[in-house]
């Protein structure tokens, strides 16, 4: 085969962006960065819903290689990270290498040429040696079930969705949702809105959230002084590894930070039907921590109500909830999530023996280090299963993944190999590792949250901190993999499906 191989990238978020800047800096040359949307940054292009911001501190929400000396504040707010993004692609010259408003539907493997098929929604056909998956988990809004009684006559919108035609200005609101996005977007809703409605199925542990600008003394410092900007990222980093006793039910940093949260209610909340309405009865961390310095305030406030039963169906000015209550309101917002366990969802892949990866993933999603999966050769994913870090940045997770990835392309570069294929076994014994370091965890608590899969396994959360996953991703193991298709293997046929996992 040519040394030379071609790279097909869905997502042009921060992990295809990150993997676009490793491959130009490893001597790849023939990539190409396939984005449904007209521009770069991923979830940060999509959302824009007001208050939006990370609950990642900045300087940590950065590329090692890119760092940033001009963050405005502690946890920047949406545009400034889509900005980040946006020069980042620039600063690394990606621009001939991205197609952007080009939807990816489709990707299905030729056995015979070793490539695979990329299918646009145009019908457009683009083919590639290698195909890596950089759609993430926040891609796909979950709305909710809500039968319409009558026809509604007001706006129902998910917050992935935004139109800012709506005029929240003097409205009835409500929302419904009690995640990170609903604690960020009420505040900024009761700010203009007459009315506004919290529509909560269950409470979410709160912790504050002690923002605040940078003082122009520290943007200075991290500008001119060389290796602060490593230097104080270093220690976020090494903070939020110190915290990866959060994931461990019971253990004694759970309990430090639920009394953090219990102690801010009771500052907070004075009237105790509403402290006892907002206290969860989940165990801490199960769900997704919620970081927010207004959100709790701003739940007391007299035009502000919290509705304690979900949203059940609409009528054609109001909401009805499960407990019969109707509320008049002109607007739903629906901050519901995303099917973040339902990975690539929306794009039929298809591998050996023209087997579905959703078939392969019907009982719930997995792959090796979170990126490969049997069955599926030359196919790579970056924020797949079992990568979401419980107390880190996901952009380091997602820096470890694509240098792994490049370096899995540089091996087969220099052995000049077409074909590479996570091994069965590999794979099988991945999984039984994962599943025992899950086992201890919050997450495995008897508790609704969307990590995890039909049959129960816990499929988007790592279970380690983000240096172990480092560790076991900073050297290619070629030992893991199979080089040789399986036709090409004496006496070996093509299996009909994957039994790594049943």
């Amino acid at each position: 085969m040519a040394t030379s191989l071609s790279v097909g990238i869905i997502g042009a978020g921060p992990g295809g962006l990150a993997l676009g800047i490793f491959l130009r800096k490893a001597g790849f040359r023939d990539f190409t960065i396939f984005d449904r949307e007209d521009g770069v940054g991923g979830t940060w292009r999509i959302n824009r819903y007001p208050g939006l911001a990370c609950d990642v501190k900045s300087h940590l929400y950065s590329y090692s290689f890119d760092l940033n000396a001009n963050w405005s504040r502690l946890w920047s707010a949406q545009p400034e990270i889509l900005d980040y993004f946006e020069r980042c692609a620039e600063r690394h010259r990606l621009a001939p290498n991205l197609r952007l408003g080009t939807e990816i539907v489709s990707a299905v493997w030729d056995a015979d040429a070793a490539k695979w098929q990329l299918t646009t929604g145009r019908g457009e056909r683009h083919t590639f040696d290698i195909v890596v998956s950089a759609v993430g988990l926040f891609t796909q809004p979950l709305l909710p079930d809500l039968a319409e009684e009558e026809p509604f006559t007001g706006t129902v919108m998910h917050t992935a969705r935004w139109d800012h035609s709506v005029n929240l200005d003097g409205a009835r609101v409500a929302v419904l949702g009690t995640g990170s996005t609903a604690s960020q977007l009420i505040p900024e809703v009761a700010k203009v809105a007459e009315k506004v409605y919290s529509v909560q199925r269950s409470p979410t542990w709160i912790l504050p959230k002690p923002d605040r600008p940078y003082s122009e003394r520290e943007k200075w410092i991290f500008a001119h002084v060389p290796f602060a900007k490593k230097i104080y990222r270093t220690r976020l980093w090494l903070r939020s590894e110190s915290n990866i006793g959060v994931i461990e039910h019971g253990s004694d940093k759970t309990k430090e930070f639920r009394d953090i949260a219990l102690r801010q209610l009771d500052a907070v909340i004075a009237d105790d039907d509403l402290r006892n309405r907002l206290t969860p009865d989940h165990p801490f961390g199960c769900k997704r921590l919620v970081f927010a310095s207004d959100y709790l305030q701003t739940l007391t406030q007299p035009h502000v109500e919290v509705v304690s039963s979900p949203a059940r169906s609409l009528r054609s000015r109001s909401l009805v909830t499960e407990d019969g209550t109707e509320l008049d309101v002109d607007v739903v917002l629906c901050a519901t999530g995303y099917a973040a366990a339902d990975y690539l969802g929306q794009i039929d892949v298809v591998g050996e023996g023209e087997v579905s990866l959703r078939d392969t993933w019907a009982d719930g999603a997995y792959a090796y280090l979170g990126m490969a999966v049997p069955g599926y050769p030359n196919f790579f994913m970056l924020y797949g299963p079992n990568t979401n870090v419980g107390s880190n940045s996901v952009i380091f997770m997602l820096e470890a993944q694509a240098r792994y990835i490049v370096r899995a392309l540089k091996h087969m570069r220099s052995r000049r190999k077409s074909y590479v294929a996570v091994r069965r076994d590999t794979m099988a014994g991945f999984i039984e590792k994962i599943d025992e370091w899950m086992q201890g965890t919050v997450w495995l608590t008897r508790c609704s949250n969307y990590f995890r899969a039909p049959n129960g396994r816990v499929v988007t959360q790592w279970p380690r901190s983000a240096r172990a996953f480092w560790g076991m991703t900073r050297r290619f193991r070629p030992s893991d993999y199979t080089f040789i298709a399986p036709d090409q293997e004496p006496g070996l046929v093509v299996e009909s499906s994957t039994a790594g996992h049943q």
